[in-house]
């Protein structure tokens, strides 16, 4: 029997959650199906490999798990880091890598990483095709397939994801306990892929198409969870209410059930949605896409006023709901961040705001426009050039960031700081 492992790597920043690597869960479930040997080895987690039996005969190595695709780091030393373990441990393994790094530049991805084959697409669906490659012989070359991305399989084929495989309770995120936000366990579900809308600054890994999974999978899926004693979860879904008939018959599966969760949407959508149904169902936490209160005047497809943010928050409110708010600093000609009302709006939000910075990442519309104006004109070709062009466009930012980044976290609605007060 084949015997294949999966590792993710450690984090290159402190993070205040640790999720649940579902992509990883997803992969092994529908390659066990197959007579294939699988284990986890997280390294976030622990510094030594599962003992759950033979060697590894392939090893696959993700370069950022489902929670991570969408802001993957640009920095590959942690992955480096545990490619090289991989070799110390299992000499005879041969090394697959997965994920966005694979995906946007394959050939530099492999060499930086001392990978012997690399696999484009999604996390899940590469793995499995790539695996299946790998076991039929099949690939005549390092990058994988030979022309374009696997193709994205879908969900329904898949057993349920491989639970047993984790240690659920050692994932966590923001949960609700006695009405209050902490770091907590936390499960993770996707129910929709796909985002429809076209920020030039985010990476969309699932692609611009909705697609979603059956409701009663995502139910059973959340059901499984719950028999290894998670109570709480987290949606992925990028928009939640975005497919409205996927989530009201979700809803209406959740009712009663006991479940808390959180999730995450844009203001238009909850103030066109009915939040009160998401409250039955469970919703203790809303996450919004609000990034800056200047975004509207920003050329990054974003045209939210700060208005209909504001009036989303209320909506949530409204409903028992606490809002979140995602902040994103350095976007480029922000009024908002330039001129001090980032700072201002956010110490005013209600809830709790989360805080990201702007990294020009392979697989935005953005990087492409920018990405030459700051590696001399043409389009990077290793990571470190990647890197770097994150590096230069902060530095000729009007503003100084990284001390805009740190008044940000000392407000008191700073999520981090919320949690580390309990």
């Amino acid at each position: 029997m084949t015997q294949v492992c999966f590792a993710v790597p450690d984090d290159e920043f402190e993070r205040d959650f640790l999720q649940l690597p579902l992509d990883v869960a997803n992969a092994c479930a529908a390659l066990r199906a197959e007579g294939i040997g699988v284990s986890v080895w997280d390294n976030r987690l622990t510094d030594t490999p599962p003992e759950t039996g033979p060697d590894p005969d392939i090893v696959v190595v993700v370069t950022a798990i489902a929670d991570r695709a969408q802001c993957y780091p640009l920095v590959l030393d942690p992955v480096r880091a545990l490619v090289d373990r991989v070799r110390r441990q299992w000499p005879q393994a041969t090394v697959l890598a997965c994920g966005p790094h694979a995906t946007h530049l394959p050939e530099a991805t492999r060499s930086e990483l001392g990978v012997d084959f690399v696999a484009r697409g999604e996390v899940d669906s590469a793995a499995i095709q790539a695996v299946r490659d790998l076991v039929a012989g099949r690939p005549g070359l390092p990058v994988l397939p030979l022309v374009d991305s696997y193709p994205q399989l879908s969900t329904e084929q898949w057993p349920l994801p491989a639970y047993d495989l984790f240690d659920l309770g050692s994932y966590t995120a923001e949960v609700f306990m006695d009405g209050q936000v902490r770091r907590g366990s936390c499960g993770m579900v996707l129910g929709v892929r796909g985002c429809t809308y076209g920020c030039t600054f985010c990476h969309l890994p699932f692609g611009t198409r909705m697609r979603p999974q059956p409701v009663e999978r995502t139910l059973a899926e959340i059901a499984a969870m719950r028999e290894r004693d998670v109570d709480f979860v987290f949606f992925l879904d990028y928009v939640f209410g975005l497919h409205p008939t996927f989530y009201q018959d979700l809803c209406r599966g959740l009712m009663g059930q006991g479940v808390g969760w959180t999730g995450q949407s844009r203001a238009e959508v909850v103030l066109r949605t009915d939040v009160e149904q998401w409250a039955a169902a469970g919703c203790k936490g809303m996450w919004l896409g609000a990034e800056s209160p200047g975004i509207a005047d920003t050329p990054v497809g974003k045209r939210v006023k700060p208005g209909v943010t504001d009036a989303a928050v209320r909506r949530l409110q409204d409903a028992g709901i606490t809002p979140f708010a995602f902040l994103l600093i350095g976007l480029p000609d922000d009024p908002a961040c330039q001129s001090g009302e980032l700072l201002e709006w956010a110490a005013t939000l209600p809830g709790y705001f989360g805080l990201n910075q702007l990294f020009l990442r392979p697989g935005t519309k953005l990087y492409d426009q920018l990405a030459p104006r700051y590696n001399d004109g043409r389009m990077p070709r290793t990571w470190a050039e990647v890197e770097a062009v994150t590096r230069r466009y902060r530095e000729s930012y009007p503003v100084d960031l990284d001390e805009l980044w740190g008044r940000l976290t000392r407000l008191p609605n700073y999520l981090g700081n919320a949690m580390a007060a309990l």
